[in-house]
């Protein structure tokens, strides 16, 4: 007796930054809480100085050449040199007030270049809805 294996194939999902719509194939968000901890005079200890960090999201992917991408790179450019915040939605979540931290851009004289964008927000994440 034979087993088949259906395996499902998600396509990507389309994510604008700065103006550029990528479409995402890969989506990385990582947070971290800082706790710092002191010890006591009878050699205990407490925790003191307990702050979120800032989400950094990663998104790869592609952009398509028919929306030339040297506008692309241009885009992105602008928003690593600014201080300007601007928002960002992905699938169903938002992530607000985000600042760009670096980008790569890869154009290899296709239909697509990849593109992966690192970004910071130290605002928490919503649901579209939750509007």
């Amino acid at each position: 007796m034979r087993t088949v294996t259906t395996l499902s194939e998600r396509k990507p999902e389309a994510v604008i930054i700065g103006g550029t719509t990528l479409y995402c194939e890969s989506f990385k968000a990582s947070a971290v809480h800082s706790i710092t901890e002191e010890s006591t005079a009878d050699g205990g200890t407490v925790l003191t100085n307990s702050a979120s960090r800032s989400t950094r999201l990663v998104f790869s992917g592609r952009v398509s050449a028919e929306d030339l991408p040297q506008n692309a790179v241009y885009r992105f450019n602008a928003l690593v040199n600014s201080a300007s915040a601007f928002n960002v939605e992905y699938m169903d979540l938002r992530f607000s007030d985000c600042r760009m931290l670096s980008y790569s851009f890869d154009d290899k004289g296709g239909d697509w270049a990849d593109v992966t964008v690192v970004l910071l927000t130290a605002e928490p994440v919503t649901r579209r809805n939750e509007l």
